[in-house]
């Protein structure tokens, strides 16, 4: 037990943070969003450190009476979960203005929503991966429809209650069906058990079809994405940000689990669908972005095509897609952020959602547009940025496994992202302003974006350190 704790030292320190933030709230200790902003983000660094402590030292093992372990999985996703929330958290100080009152909640649901992503990186039995997965998606309902005189707001926090309720159905039905075939919800044991069945109970199957949907809308994906362009358009732009890269990665750990660890010697049943998920995926998110005027409605289109991506390499089930995904979703972190990081500093000055006010940025802010454009090319996958390579390990990983229907998918919807793209370079740099006043940018949000801009170039240019971090990962699945 006492290993099992100090194992646990990242889960126990966020949550330590938001107790002792949650505390100071009550107390009326701290006065200003700036104090709470600050707080929580000095506040992860700890257990962001912790984790690479871990990594560097090779924690591994199976605790808690085998309901929690860490592998090298594990701490790729605490490490980019932590991360994110550092990065959100400075969008969130950025944007208190428009967040109102009560922001110390604010912060809290970050870190609860947090926490419950570190314990779905590290869960080994159903149930506790259900616990964890409700937190994370009860602190983003909140924070979805934090602006309460926001219609579109509440609007964008009730659709993703109750599409969210039905998947969390899901979910469970699906752990039930599993735990009626095998007689356990213990990943280690259900392991055992599935290998020696042949043919598979077609209750297994059943409850893993749930399970997957389930998975699927927690990752943006068709049939279970009509929720993400509202709820994009209408939460407030760090939750956007959180959902994107956060819990897009949430369901991405949790079907690695389940697919991958779990699942793999039914992989004749389900890599068919999913890679047929896969390219609906891909071409909805990406023909769906063309007509769009809204910046973050865009962005939530591009995150579902961006799902049908990393939906390529879960397909592929093997080892290099499994890498692949790894280190597209480093990439993602990177790419995304830097661009919410953007997307925020500008709508704090006054900006406005629509494509059409970021005309003339390029005068107005030259960083914030150089910024944007360099994002924007690296998520289109512009060599030589991290969004190239990744998406070119996704499709050699389908090539390799014989989907070349779904690798010319992926490679003709590249075409299609650059046109929307390359839409708002033009606003930004073609176009001429309607307002000439320049766009101040604070020093924490340069210092983050500039740190995101050389991850972006970092992972493109210089790939071997990361791949093979990603690689080591992926091994513990197989």
């Amino acid at each position: 037990m006492s290993s099992g704790w100090l194992q646990m030292l990242p889960e126990l320190w966020v949550g330590a943070l938001a107790l002792f933030l949650l505390s100071l709230d009550l107390w009326g200790k701290l006065k200003n969003h700036s104090s709470f902003g600050l707080g929580a983000a000095l506040g992860l660094f700890p257990a962001l450190f912790i984790v690479i402590w871990q990594a560097a030292n090779s924690s591994s093992g199976t605790f808690l009476g085998g309901m929690y372990r860490v592998d090298g999985l594990a701490l790729l996703f605490k490490g980019i979960f932590l991360l994110t929330a550092v990065l959100v958290t400075l969008m969130s100080w950025e944007e208190a203005s428009a967040l109102g009152h009560g922001q110390g909640e604010f912060y809290l649901l970050i870190l609860t929503a947090t926490l419950g992503m570190l314990f779905a990186a590290s869960a080994a039995d159903f149930i506790m991966l259900f616990v964890a997965l409700e937190l994370i998606t009860i602190s983003f309902y909140v924070m979805t429809a934090y602006l309460k005189t926001n219609r579109n707001s509440l609007e964008a926090g009730l659709k993703y209650l109750i599409l969210g309720s039905v998947a969390s159905g899901f979910f469970l039905y699906g752990t039930a069906f599993v735990y009626g075939a095998t007689g356990s919800t213990r990943f280690g044991e259900l392991q055992e058990a599935i290998r020696t069945m042949q043919p598979f109970p077609p209750g297994l199957l059943f409850g893993l079809l749930l399970i997957l949907a389930a998975v699927i809308f927690k990752a943006a994906a068709v049939p279970f994405q009509l929720w993400v362009p509202d709820v994009y358009e209408g939460a407030p732009t760090p939750v956007t940000a959180f959902l994107s890269v956060g819990s897009k990665s949430a369901g991405f750990i949790v079907a690695f689990r389940l697919l991958y660890e779990l699942f793999l010697p039914a992989h004749a049943h389900w890599a068919p669908l999913v890679a047929v998920l896969a390219g609906l995926t891909i071409l909805y998110g990406n023909l769906g972005a063309i007509p769009q005027k809204n910046m973050k409605r865009l962005l939530g289109y591009s995150s579902i095509g961006h799902a049908g991506y990393l939906l390529i390499g879960i397909s592929a089930g093997s080892s290099l897609g499994a890498t692949a995904v790894n280190f597209y979703l480093a990439g993602y972190l990177v790419t995304n952020l830097c661009l919410f990081l953007a997307v925020c500093a500008f709508s704090a000055q006054g900006g406005s959602d629509e494509i059409e006010s970021y005309a003339g940025l390029s005068r107005r802010s030259p960083f914030l547009a150089a910024a944007i454009f360099i994002a924007l090319l690296s998520l289109a996958g512009v060599p030589p940025l991290a969004g190239f390579f990744g998406k070119f390990l996704l499709l050699m990983s389908a090539v390799r496994e014989g989907q070349l229907w779904l690798a010319a998918i992926g490679a003709a919807a590249v075409v299609i992202s650059l046109y929307y793209y390359l839409m708002i370079v033009k606003a930004m740099y073609v176009d001429l302003p309607e307002d000439s006043a320049p766009v101040p940018v604070s020093l924490p949000t340069r210092l983050a974006i500039t740190g995101c801009l050389f991850g972006i170039l970092l992972l493109g240019i210089w790939q071997a350190p990361f791949i093979g971090i990603s690689f080591f990962a992926a091994q513990g699945l197989f």
